[in-house]
């Protein structure tokens, strides 16, 4: 089998499996946009997003546009074929659609792991992270400490209390109750109690499974130069019958750390952060962990290992979409132009000049993803199937990944123009990112199968007809569909955390019908609903009673 360039981690390239021959065979990437079936539609939607510190803003607008295009999707689909048979007809906003509904897996590397959290573990909105990453953007990056030997750039305490506050204003799990401090991984409030308070072992897990999970990429002190850490929402231990052989062997477990801590984790850039120090059980005691970017700023691959070690050789996603933080500056090769003036040809200044040169490419290395990307391509065989890349191409280049310079900056909500911290640093994001998801025609100086504006429309219907089918098969496993949708975060059954909108025609229908929907408690102590027959919300074939999963120990 044909294996990938020997520079590049060993696996073999992508085989042909039945289910993806005719996607295979148009390169226009339209019979892969059409290619869901019954059978297909659950397998994985995997997002990845890439490091880039202040630019990661740009991957939210990215997002923002294929929410767009989704909702748009899901709106001619409404009107072509109707509502999904069994449901009732929605109105799709897209700033209120959720990510977390369209999406399986959500790795993110540095602000791309804060970002994947947000809308992964959290389960926000896009327009919700973007006016919080304004916002915490202005925290981190307005206020630079002043100049200390050996201090770091900017304190880290305003992450994590932004972070916390971002955790208790949007918990799904305890509501009001919350205090900023949940766990990163699902399920571990339970593990705690029985345990008696002890947060220190991260075996035995319960699975939650079907729920959107988020995988934040770091770094510890492994003796591995290349390979990232992986702090994920889910337990996941390799199994040598399942994995193959060519699978980057990440670290096992799902590790009992805060939200908070995970973000600071994930995004603790030298230079810039003091790295996170903590105690979860480690056989090694207290690790100290740093930005994923200098093991991989780009989490496409890992996401792909992990992927193939939990389903498989045979079993490519039926989505990785990549996104970047805008493509690095190509001149900056490891070589140095001449200097003007007379002093140019000196040797010294030349022999100086080579040396930086070399260490701006050095730093270009640590925050570009275009190598794992080129991997990705490769693996795939190309862009016009499951594997995907949005990045803006030009204008970032020479954006710092801590830039905050005051301006103009247009409010998205009202529309008023004014001087704002950050204002320019943020219109000049906004006006690049969507001069590039604007443009219809191919840029020949990047490889690529179609423009973005294509790439985007093809994406949302992949995405739309994946919801759509897994919504008209949902009683084939009812409980894997309400999962998928949020209905059981709280451990027992509530209505789904979609913020999709009924037709107001269709609301009132509802409050007309005799649908009766019966509170009492479950035997975990919480709200249980049920209703009777033909309601929406009826949890079993035939109207039985749902179980709750984590009062029996079934697995999710």
């Amino acid at each position: 089998m044909l294996q990938p360039p020997t520079d590049s981690p060993r696996r073999p390239l992508s085989v042909m499996t039945s289910n993806t021959t005719a996607s295979a065979q148009d390169k226009s990437g339209v019979a892969w946009s059409k290619g869901v079936t019954e059978e297909s539609a659950w397998e994985d939607l995997i997002l990845t997003l890439d490091g880039g510190g202040i630019r990661g803003y740009a991957s939210l607008l990215i997002l923002q546009r294929l929410m767009h295009e989704v909702a748009e999707c899901e709106k001619r689909f409404e009107d072509e074929e109707g509502p999904v048979p069994g449901s009732e007809r929605h109105k799709f906003d897209e700033d209120e659609l959720l990510p977390c509904h369209y999406f399986d897996y959500m790795y993110g590397t540095s602000t791309g792991g804060l970002i994947s959290v947000m809308l992964g573990r959290l389960r926000m909105t896009v327009p919700q992270c973007l006016e919080l990453y304004r916002a915490v953007g202005n925290d981190l990056f307005g206020h630079r400490r002043n100049v200390l030997p050996l201090a770091t750039k900017y304190h880290h305490r305003p992450l994590e209390k932004a972070v916390q506050r971002i955790v208790k204003e949007y918990c799904k799990y305890h509501g009001d109750s919350c205090d900023g401090k949940d766990w990163h991984p699902w399920k571990v409030d339970e593990i705690v109690k029985e345990e008696g308070g002890s947060t220190t072992s991260s075996t035995d897990m319960p699975q939650t499974e079907r729920i959107c999970q988020a995988i934040c990429l770091t770094a510890t002190h492994s003796g591995q130069i290349d390979e990232a850490y992986l702090l994920r929402t889910y337990d996941h231990r390799y199994d040598p019958d399942i994995a193959p052989v060519w699978v980057t062997p990440y670290n096992e477990g799902a590790d009992k750390l805060r939200i908070w801590e995970v973000a600071r984790a994930t995004s603790a850039a030298p230079f810039f952060f003091k790295m996170l120090e903590a105690d979860f059980g480690h056989p090694r005691g207290k690790i100290g962990f740093k930005d994923g970017g200098i093991r991989e700023n780009n989490p496409s691959y890992a996401a792909y290992s992990e992927h193939a070690s939990l389903k498989g050789d045979d079993h490519e996603p039926a989505l990785l979409l990549s996104i970047g933080t805008g493509r690095p500056d190509t001149q900056k090769d490891g070589f140095a132009s001449v200097w003007p003036g007379p002093f140019g040809q000196a040797p010294l200044m030349k022999k100086w000049s080579e040396k930086f040169a070399v260490f701006k490419n050095v730093l270009i290395k640590y925050t570009e993803g275009e190598d794992r990307h080129k991997m990705m391509r490769a693996i795939a065989r190309g862009e016009h199937r499951w594997y995907k890349r949005l990045n803006v191409n030009q204008g970032l280049e020479s954006m710092k990944l801590d830039s905050w310079e005051k301006g103009s900056w247009k409010n998205p909500k009202t529309g008023q123009i004014s001087e704002v911290a950050g204002g320019k640093t943020l219109s000049r994001m906004e006006q690049v990112t969507n001069a590039y998801l604007d443009r219809g025609e191919i840029n020949k100086a990047v490889t690529e199968y179609a423009p973005p504006k294509v790439m985007l429309k093809q994406i949302a219907e992949r995405l739309v007809r994946h919801r759509r089918i897994r919504e008209a098969t949902k009683n084939d496993d009812l409980k894997r569909w309400q999962t998928h949708m949020g209905q059981w975060l709280t451990g027992s059954l509530k209505d789904e955390d979609s913020m999709v909108k009924k037709d107001a025609e269709q609301k009132d229908k509802d409050v007309k019908s005799d649908k009766v929907i019966v509170t009492g408690q479950s035997s975990s102590g919480g709200e249980r609903r049920r209703s009777l027959p033909g309601s929406d919300s009826q949890v079993q074939k035939g109207g039985s009673e749902p179980r709750n999963p984590d009062s029996d120990g079934e697995r999710r």
